[in-house]
């Protein structure tokens, strides 16, 4: 009975750096979707859109040349929207129209009832934490998010295109990247909860194609597909990730030889007496559970600020010591100081426990880990003979290149080097549910099942009596904001919100 009421709609939104191809892909998304898998329409939603029609609200406008100004112009007033309507305001917007386009359908069908439909939504593109949150919550099992990443060098060459100087586009990377304010753009945060991800820049456009159509057919069921080594390999390090009990992050990662067999895992934490970490016993000193439960590594950060503050107490004002104190503590380089840490870092475990198991198998072999490296793990790494290491999140306060640019690399033609990379594939966190099936579902009478591709259905459904409901919460919201026409000025074309006595 639940199940006649699935349907077959997707939500695809992308997320990506600035400069990345992100149209691109979603172009690809749509043609493949609408010419090979059979899906009849597709809406494709720009937030940049709603905040061309909504910049007014926050006293801005968006100039129409595309260049330097239109993108700061659009980012600033991004922000301003967040700032005063909440930072989940866009993706409510996008909400909205992808609920307008199903009444519309129904009041089109002259029906009383919301029809399943083959229909893909794609949102290009979110920007911030809360945007993505508000999405999944809204969706769930409907949402797919897709992390398209492209080098510096290419996203600068794609930015150029548009008559920014190189200055300008350092600035627009900066701001893209990670804002201060929670309301900016925060790109480098929101990216690695995508459930895919594309490294763009260095293939072909059909090779880039391939693996947009491999992630429709793991989406979709389609097609017999099993992980790449790669995917394993980042798999077992967010696996091992959650062994850390460190109060700042939790970071993990695997060590494999040339071929990509996994040699190691391991993840951050402090080391113990007799080799190794600690763990669950009764003997376990990690900081969570000594001292109160502190970060030592904050406490002397903490430390240096007031001894620099105390140096120059005679030329600043009683007054503003404390302000001084937290100007200084906030500082880019003291705020990303890491050596007071009492953690191994997840890199040099994996690195260790290669060597215990493995020895030389380690050299010329591959490191996967679920954060960049910072610049004391890159010198190890560059030491223990890895060749390539593949990251998911960003770590801005990583100075492994500036530091070690002789060594290492961060583009993919640098074969002499250590090549520090974006990580390509299915997404950890979506590894069982895209690659394991259930028993016997692949063969019938002995022989494979082969499904027309035109027929197919998303692995995972949602039914249709939820979802306008908590549509209608988001659009309810949007009214509250005043961001919709009053509700029956030439009707919006919506049904009855919850929890209201329209009719």
């Amino acid at each position: 009975m639940i199940s006649s009421t699935h349907t077959e709609e997707l939500v695809i939104a992308l997320c990506g750096p600035i400069g990345s191809p992100l149209h691109d892909v979603g172009e690809a998304v749509r043609s493949m979707l609408l010419d090979s898998f059979g899906y009849t329409e597709c809406t494709y939603l720009k937030l940049s859109d709603f905040i061309v029609n909504h910049a007014a609200g926050v006293s801005l406008t968006i100039p129409s040349p595309h260049g330097f100004q239109r993108i700061n112009a659009l980012i600033e007033a991004g922000n301003k929207l967040r700032e005063k309507y909440g930072n989940g305001v866009l993706a409510e917007l996008a909400i909205h129209k992808i609920r307008l386009d199903r009444e519309q359908q129904k009041t089109a069908n002259q029906s009383a009832k919301y029809a399943p439909r083959r229909v893909v939504h794609i949102i290009d593109s979110i920007k911030n934490k809360e945007e993505l949150a508000l999405l999944r919550l809204v969706y769930r099992d409907m949402l797919y998010v897709v992390g398209v990443f492209a080098p510096l060098q290419t996203r600068e060459a794609n930015l150029k295109e548009f008559g920014l100087s190189t200055a300008q586009i350092y600035t627009l990377v900066d701001r893209d990247s990670g804002e201060e304010s929670e309301a900016g753009q925060t790109v480098s945060d929101t990216f690695p909860n995508c459930d895919f991800f594309l490294r763009t820049g260095d293939g072909t456009d059909s090779e880039l194609k391939a693996r947009v159509e491999r992630f429709l057919h793991l989406v979709l069921g389609t097609k017999v597909i099993t992980p790449t080594f790669a995917e394993t390999a980042m798999y077992s390090a967010a696996m091992a990730s959650a062994n850390s009990a460190c109060l700042s992050r939790q970071v993990g990662a695997s060590v494999t030889d040339h071929d990509g067999n996994i040699l190691s895992i391991g993840w951050n934490d402090v080391p113990a007496t007799g080799g190794g970490l600690y763990g669950r016993s009764d003997h376990d000193h990690r900081c969570w559970n000594i001292s109160g439960g502190k970060c030592f590594n904050d406490a002397e950060k903490d430390k240096l600020a007031q001894e620099m503050v105390d140096a120059l107490a005679e030329v600043i004002a009683p007054e503003h010591l404390e302000r001084a104190k937290t100007i200084l503590r906030g500082a880019s380089k003291l705020k990303g100081l890491i050596e007071f840490s009492r953690a191994i870092h997840a890199e040099m475990h994996a690195i260790l426990n290669a060597g215990k198991t493995s020895g030389m198998r380690i050299e010329g072999g591959k490191l996967f880990v679920t954060t960049y490296p910072c610049h004391s793990c890159a010198r190890h790494i560059v030491a223990a003979g890895i060749s390539e290491v593949y990251y998911i999140e960003p770590y801005r306060k990583s100075l492994a290149i500036k530091l070690h640019g002789d060594a290492i690399s961060e583009q993919e033609i640098d074969k002499d080097k250590v090549r520090i990379l974006a990580y390509d594939g299915v997404a950890p966190s979506q590894y069982l549910g895209l690659f394991r099936v259930p028993q016997n579902s692949r063969k019938k009478d002995g022989k494979l099942i082969t499904m027309a591709l035109k027929e197919s259905s998303p692995r995972l459904e949602k039914s249709m009596e939820a979802l306008p409901a908590l549509e209608g919460l988001v659009v309810k919201s949007l009214l509250e904001k005043k961001l919709l026409p009053e509700r029956g000025s030439q009707n919006d074309g919506l049904s009855p919100l919850p929890g209201t006595t329209e009719s």
